[in-house]
């Protein structure tokens, strides 16, 4: 009987589910879509963050770099240049995360006003 090579993400104990909640988390999802650009360093990518704490983004390149989602390169120059770039497993969920990217700065506007005219009123 063959194996499925597919998950399921609805499935908690789904392996698929772990890369769903990983590629979809705040910060690896913005990572993730900046390294579309190419290999970047560290402090860029804080920068390009916007508001993420060191610890956050520490954990959050650890744990792209666990699933295979990036690399992490080490240059041997004094003090050592770290990269992180995109892998090929990455290079798909970045298409669909900058399309999603695109889609929200395009509706920002609306977004705002429906969450005006639907806050209660303290």
């Amino acid at each position: 009987m063959e194996e499925s090579t597919h998950g399921n993400v609805r499935d908690p104990a789904c392996p698929g589910r772990q890369l769903f909640d990983l590629v979809t988390s705040r910060w690896a999802s913005l990572v993730l879509v900046d390294l579309q650009d190419g290999p970047q360093r560290w402090s860029e990518l804080r920068r390009r963050a916007g508001g993420v704490s060191d610890k956050m983004l520490a954990q959050t390149l650890r744990e792209l770099e666990i699933g295979g989602l990036i690399t992490r390169t080490v240059q041997a120059t004094r003090p050592p240049t770290v990269e992180y770039a995109l892998t090929d497993l990455a290079r798909g969920a970045t298409a669909a995360l900058q399309h999603l990217q695109t889609w929200a700065e395009q509706h920002t506007g609306d977004f705002a006003h429906h969450r005006q005219i639907n806050t209660p009123s303290p």
